[in-house]
């Protein structure tokens, strides 16, 4: 009877490189179904919908990239990756997304780190489309740094006007899917409080793995 065969070093790097690929051809091919589906419908607002999910999931195939190509994940490479994924929806309207990074957070699990990376494109995307009047020019800020207490902190804000009655309307689908992302990882979202354009994202010290 032959040995057990175990996989180690060298052959551990290439199962993990092959499932990497395959799991980012799998995003891809999802991607394409649903630009297919996208070109078949006849609605603006089902095209609109079918966009806003292509962009969801191409922002989870670039994080997971970023954070395979080395084997440690990084919160400020996923970052860095939805920023420059939206730089395409910004730019046209002189719109400049700003990232500062305080503290890496190196500790974070790479499930933490895609699902904030994904919220941050939440809000992000929502600041694009909805914090800016018709052909104004403006500056969304993302911070990440600790509070006293030692919690990873994420700041996004924006310099456009106020909020107007409902408060930010945090109450659509992209708020929606932002605060259930962040409760599946055990952090906070904390809308902006009066006056304020400020959404943080909290991830206490002892949910970082």
């Amino acid at each position: 009877m032959s040995p057990a065969v175990h996989l180690t070093g060298q052959g551990d790097d290439l199962l993990l490189c092959e499932t990497n690929h395959r799991c980012s051809n799998d995003l891809q091919l999802i991607i394409g179904l649903l630009a297919l589906q996208s070109r078949r419908t006849a609605t603006p607002e089902t095209r609109e919908a079918l966009a806003d999910v292509m962009e969801r999931v191409a922002i989870l195939a670039r994080v997971r990239s970023a954070q395979h190509g080395g084997r440690t994940p990084s919160l400020e490479g996923a970052m860095r990756q939805v920023c420059e994924a939206l730089q395409s929806q910004a730019e046209p309207r002189s719109i400049l997304i700003s990232l500062e990074v305080q503290d890496e957070a190196g500790d974070l699990s790479a499930t933490h780190t895609t699902t904030l990376a994904l919220v941050v494109n939440e809000l992000t995307t929502n600041a694009i489309k909805h914090a800016f009047q018709d052909g104004a020019s403006g500056i969304i800020r993302i911070w990440i740094g600790r509070n006293g207490g030692g919690d990873l902190v994420i700041i996004v804000e924006d310099d456009g006007p106020p909020f107007v009655e409902a408060a930010g309307s945090t109450k659509g689908l992209g708020m929606g899917l932002a605060k259930r992302l962040m409760a599946s990882i055990g952090g906070l979202f904390i809308p902006p409080p009066s006056g304020s354009k400020a959404f943080e994202l909290r991830m206490p010290v002892n949910t970082h793995r």
